[in-house]
């Protein structure tokens, strides 16, 4: 397993070609881009913005946030309600108002039904097709990622018309980041929060809006940034009650390691010089202990892990990355018990179920397979667009040699990355091995009534 922010779910591997002097270098020898999945930081995230969505009339279930493990400051909406964000961006923000004020924009575009043609075009796919879509087309959110996948569309023939259009489609009018603003304004006030976050942000963008269009972030190309936006919120906050309405001390505390957790993870280095060994805060040790682990340093990572774990015994989450330090480390069985203590202290995170599953898979007991699938059923509920599980879960069934669900799991696979015919063969032979009327039978058969009733792309 990549050693990339606990589990990566989507990676995808496309040879890239130069879009404009944009990311040029890197363009010349292909490029990967990560999808990232972790229960903390997402539910911090959810924790952070879940008022904005209930002001702003959307359903917070309805609501994904998907993070991409890539530098550049950026967000966007893409494929319905799914909000993209970068984990450059989370860590460029220093308050937790600063991110709310940006997902609070973003969810005025959901509210609005802004990008409608886009949406249109992506809200059928799967996120790894979304992803593969705008990456073959030439720009994942205006730049993020650059070139076009040699012409070659997602896994379903996906977008494959010129860079630039693929942009526009991305792209908000001025209008619409106006609308979009004045949306974060209202849905700030309506939950008693102060506009200074977004207009601290927004002037981090002004400075990189002066740098050469070589060097600024990819969020500017799809978030137009005029004066008039920034003058709009200053006048917000000049007139709003909670102007100076100071972040909780418990977000501040969620932020400060969702932060540590991010530098330790995808900046190992930069994490040992920010978080300095007489730095005792938690943040500051939670970030040295995964720097350390993703340094090679197993031993001292392990050691600073198990004082957080002394003074916070019932913490999922110093549990959890615990259990991702050992198992990434060949040691999949001693992995099993920080795992499932981790599942024992936060049972609603479906993506822990997904990572006890895998190392218990990996001891090759039969016990322990029986214990995986259980753990991989009841995270479908609500994770069943998880790529990731249904593979582990088809290989759990194919240990039990249970040949019906083997042969379903592996159709859900195969429409998650868009294979039509690949998914109808499975479903078709996982109808003929499955008990007739049971509900595995009859998804069998649902899986071919969807494709047979969606047009060839």
């Amino acid at each position: 397993m990549l050693p990339v922010l606990r589990r990566i779910i989507i990676l995808i591997c496309l040879s890239l070609l130069a879009l404009a002097p944009l990311r040029a270098a890197s363009a010349q020898q292909g490029q990967r881009l990560n999808l990232v999945r972790d229960a903390e930081i997402e539910n911090i995230i959810r924790s952070f913005v879940t008022p904005i969505w209930k002001v702003a009339g959307l359903n917070p279930s309805a609501v994904e946030i998907m993070i991409v493990q890539d530098g550049s400051l950026n967000a966007f909406v893409a494929g319905g309600q799914r909000i993209f964000i970068n984990t450059g961006l989370i860590m460029r923000t220093e308050t937790p108002n600063q991110l709310i004020g940006v997902l609070a924009h973003e969810s005025g575009h959901i509210a609005g039904g802004h990008l409608a043609r886009m949406q249109e075009e992506l809200r059928s796919l799967s996120t790894m097709q979304i992803l593969e879509t705008i990456l073959a087309g030439g720009a994942l959110a205006g730049g993020s990622v650059a070139g076009g996948g040699s012409g070659r569309g997602g896994p379903t023939g996906g977008v494959t018309s010129a860079p630039g259009s693929i942009l526009s489609f991305l792209r908000y009018s001025q209008t619409q980041e106006s609308a979009a603003d004045h949306a974060a304004m209202n849905y700030l006030q309506r939950t008693g929060q102060s506009p200074k976050g977004t207009i601290e942000f927004l002037h981090t963008l002004q400075k990189e809006e002066r740098l050469a269009i070589t060097r600024r972030d990819p969020y500017l190309s799809t978030h137009p940034l005029t004066p008039e936006r920034i003058s709009a919120f200053e006048a917000a906050a000049a007139r709003s009650p909670y102007a100076n309405t100071p972040d909780t001390p418990k977000f501040l505390d969620m932020h400060q390691r969702m932060v540590a957790k991010l530098y330790g993870f995808v900046a190992p280095d930069l994490a040992l010089q920010r978080y300095s060994e007489a730095d005792r805060s938690v943040p500051a040790r939670y970030a040295r202990a995964i720097a350390l682990y993703r340094k090679g340093a197993l031993g001292s990572a392990l050691l600073t892990i198990d004082g957080l774990l002394k003074e916070y015994p019932n913490d999922p989450y110093f549990h959890e990355v615990r259990g991702q330090m050992l198992y990434e480390n060949g040691r999949a069985a001693e992995a099993i018990a920080s795992y499932r203590r981790a599942v024992q202290l936060l049972p609603s995170a479906a993506i822990i179920k997904i990572d006890l599953a895998r190392a218990l898979l990996d001891t090759n007991n039969p016990a322990n397979d029986r214990e995986a699938i259980r753990n991989l059923e009841l995270a479908v509920q609500q994770e069943a667009s998880s790529f990731d599980l249904w593979r582990l879960l088809a290989a759990g069934y194919s240990k039990q040699n249970n040949s019906g669900m083997t042969s379903l799991a592996r159709a859900e696979m195969a429409i998650l990355r868009g294979q039509r015919a690949e998914a109808q063969s499975h479903a078709a032979t996982a109808e003929r091995s499955l008990p007739p009327g049971t509900p595995a039978w009859q998804r069998a058969q649902d899986i071919k009534a969807y494709i047979n009733s969606r047009p060839a792309r």
